[in-house]
């Protein structure tokens, strides 16, 4: 490898270091690689340990989102090969190759003819494989090729454990706020199963809206703890199996403060505040507890507040019956623009008639 391949590396290595997004991180490195080698397709494997399979991370090319649908077994293939032998595999002419697999080019409409493999390591673990294909050079690949790849190899390795390690993370986060929520619920007796549902059809909202994976994340978290101040409110209150006084409903109406004052102090939970505080906010500025209008509701707040209401008055409760789907439809769109956003109240009825079909008109 010569001086100027070094200082494009490092060039690339310093903005790869100081970014943050995982995906942003492996895709511009094998966009590097695929320049520097001169390949016309690139990837990244990752191992699935538990699964014993590899799968696609990121990869170049048409038909992408179709592509990283395929999992191999490990040691299928010429991935698996290289994972099993746990060193470079070059391979010139793909046909005189008994580890070729013909089944990602079936699905991509892409024909390989040759194959640059390497692992990639970490602490001794082979955790994923770099992947280049049909070198333009009539000569194919090589031994530079290869040490051009393994000296990518650390970053890309690194974003694959950082993004392991996130992931982990975000899954206990995640199941722990679930596990509080639950236990809060457990007090009122007949809201089982709320959190859930409101965190469910919060996503069907999503989905119908186009959030990114990103934005459904901390939308289902706000859902999931949209009622934890609830834990504040008396159990001779949240139990009462007759309307609430004028006096127990301004008690009642605290919920959102305690819960933005409990959520607060915990660093990584600032995007779920709004959602929590913000919930029982109407378009038309009569809700609680800051009496916002339109503009100024965040749309984390706008979903979970058509949500919670929607499953509110679906369910049965010891003072009135439960309306049926096709009546609770007709109250969202009754008080459309007065308590709730118009607009999410439309995608909200799109998204639950797409799924369930169940009290939608057939128009």
């Amino acid at each position: 490898m010569n001086r100027d391949f070094h200082k494009r590396l490092l060039k690339v290595w310093e903005r790869l270091n100081s970014e943050l997004n995982i995906d942003f991180v492996l895709k511009n490195a094998i966009d590097f690689l695929e320049k520097e080698i001169d390949a016309e397709r690139s990837s990244i494997w990752e191992i699935d340990t538990e699964k014993e399979e590899v799968f696609f991370r990121v990869l170049s090319g048409e038909n992408s989102d179709k592509v990283k649908e395929i999992r191999l077994k490990i040691g299928e293939g010429v991935v698996g090969h290289t994972i099993k032998e746990k060193k470079p595999v070059i391979i010139n002419n793909v046909k005189n190759s008994s580890y070729w697999s013909k089944k990602v080019d079936s699905v991509s409409n892409f024909r390989t003819r040759s194959i640059l493999s390497v692992p990639l390591e970490y602490k001794g673990e082979i955790i994923g494989v770099v992947q280049l294909l049909n070198k333009r050079s009539e000569y194919g690949f090589n031994d530079e090729d290869v040490n051009k790849v393994k000296a990518m190899a650390i970053p890309i390795s690194t974003a694959l454990i950082n993004a392991r390690m996130y992931n982990e993370l975000s899954n206990i986060f995640f199941e722990t706020s679930l596990a509080l929520a639950e236990a809060i619920e457990k007090r009122d007796y007949y809201t089982a199963g709320h959190t859930k549902r409101v965190m469910e059809y919060s996503l069907m909202v999503a989905d119908e809206l186009g959030f990114s994976e990103e934005d459904r994340y901390w939308l289902s978290l706000s859902a999931i703890l949209h009622d934890i101040g609830k834990i504040g409110i008396p159990d001779s209150i949240l139990n009462k199996k007759a309307p609430l006084s004028p006096e127990e409903r301004e008690e009642m109406k605290k919920h959102p403060v305690f819960g933005y004052e409990i959520v607060r102090n915990i660093r990584g939970l600032k995007k779920v505040l709004k959602g929590i505080l913000y919930h029982h906010e109407f378009e038309n500025g009569q809700g609680y507890p800051e009496g916002l209008k339109d503009g100024e509701i965040p749309v984390f707040a706008k979903i979970i507040a058509v949500c919670d209401t929607f499953d509110a008055i679906t369910t049965d409760r010891p003072y009135r019956r439960a309306l049926s789907t096709k009546e609770a439809i007709e109250e969202l769109k009754r008080f459309s623009g007065m308590q709730f956003d118009p607009d999410i109240v439309s995608a909200f009825i799109r998204a639950y008639c797409s799924k369930t079909k169940e009290g939608c008109d057939e128009d």
